[in-house]
């Protein structure tokens, strides 16, 4: 079976097979196995797929401020970030485009070694308004094109009399189409998706021009998504870990927002995670981070405005987890019970025929 790889519009039509998929991925030959912890990674590595080069370190910038942006941005490409997570919804694009315009224009970095992700809200859920949503972020941002474009959440939002209130209508095909139109128009390289379930991403496979590059999703100690993350391997699909410290922040935000927590412990504070961080002579966020990508496929997206905290995000690639700590820490999963993003954060979505978890 071969898997179409969609580059830039005027570039070719490709394909991969899933050996070659693997191949790219993990740097092994190709395998059905997950790869060994012998796996070379380094700073600058990339997920290749389908004409997509996602760098495995990156950035988000959920619940960053505006006023920390710029610095907490130009640290990050300084010390070697390429890849930075953005969205619509998180208010701070035009500070984000300020910190990206101050790098381009006074350092040697330039637009091409960026990797831009963004993507469309929920209250966007319509193909008629797409196009509008992605030149707005485009503007704001002060880009010509996103390198990678998600649908946000699977649940359409729709204005009311009280407020936001889940859109019964939602079409997730007819939005992608959109999408995929502005893939054509050059304004966005790759599609992916964000909080979706694989009955959900089966849709879009069965009928898109355009397919699935990355898919984004909560995952860390206690959400480790292996169901999930074995359908994405079978279908050539880079996955995204947002959250994967656990979200240290959540708690503050949950109680600024009166929304309510899901009770999930601190992947932080896990004894076994403190044990192997003191074995390695590094600190409790290096183990959980160092352990999703050295899964494999895995690029992670840790945010922080910390100059200190940003450092050693990225400081990941002079040790390897051994295999009986990866096992250990593959055995703290929680499944579906370690979410902290579900209901509590998308209030009232829950009863909608597309809610995903």
């Amino acid at each position: 079976m071969k898997i179409t790889k969609f580059l830039h519009p005027t570039t070719p039509i490709h394909t991969v097979s899933k050996r070659g998929f693997l191949s790219n991925l993990f740097g092994c030959g190709g395998c059905d196995q997950d790869p060994p912890p012998e796996v070379a990674l380094t700073k600058d590595a990339k997920i290749v797929t389908r004409g997509m080069c996602l760098p495995v370190v990156g950035i988000g910038t959920l619940q960053m401020k505006p006023s920390e942006v710029k610095s907490a941005l130009c640290n990050a490409i300084t010390m070697g970030y390429r890849h930075i997570d953005t969205a619509f919804v998180y208010g701070n694009e035009q500070e984000i485009g300020i910190a990206l315009r101050h790098m381009l224009d006074n350092t040697m970095i330039t637009r091409d070694q960026l990797f831009i992700t963004s993507k469309l809200p929920p209250y966007a859920m319509n193909p008629d308004v797409v196009k509008q949503y992605v030149e707005q972020s485009l503007s704001n941002l002060g880009l010509k094109y996103f390198d990678l474009y998600l649908l946000h959440y699977p649940v359409g939002l729709k204005v009311s009399e009280s407020g936001l209130c889940p859109d019964d209508h939602t079409n997730h095909l007819a939005i992608w189409r959109a999408m995929e139109n502005e893939v054509i128009e050059g304004k966005i390289k790759s599609l992916g998706l964000s909080n979706f379930n694989s009955r959900q991403i089966t849709n879009i496979l069965e009928c898109a021009r355009v397919l699935p590059a990355n898919l984004q999703i909560e995952m860390h100690l206690y959400c480790q998504q292996k169901e999930l993350r074995q359908f994405c391997r079978q279908h050539c699909i880079a996955i995204t870990a947002y959250a994967p410290l656990g979200s240290p922040s959540l708690d503050h935000y949950l109680e600024s927002k009166k929304l309510t927590s899901n009770g999930v412990p601190r992947p932080l504070d896990n004894p076994s995670v403190q044990k192997i961080a003191e074995w390695h002579k590094k600190c409790p966020s290096q183990i959980l981070l160092r352990y999703l990508i050295q899964l494999g496929g895995i690029s992670i997206i840790p945010k922080s405005s910390n100059p200190d905290h940003i450092c050693q995000n990225i400081d990941l690639f002079d040790f390897c987890l051994e295999p009986c700590e990866m096992k250990e820490l593959s055995n703290m999963d929680l499944c579906n019970t370690g979410r902290m993003y579900s209901c509590n954060i998308w209030v009232g979505t829950n009863n909608h025929h597309e809610y995903p978890f």
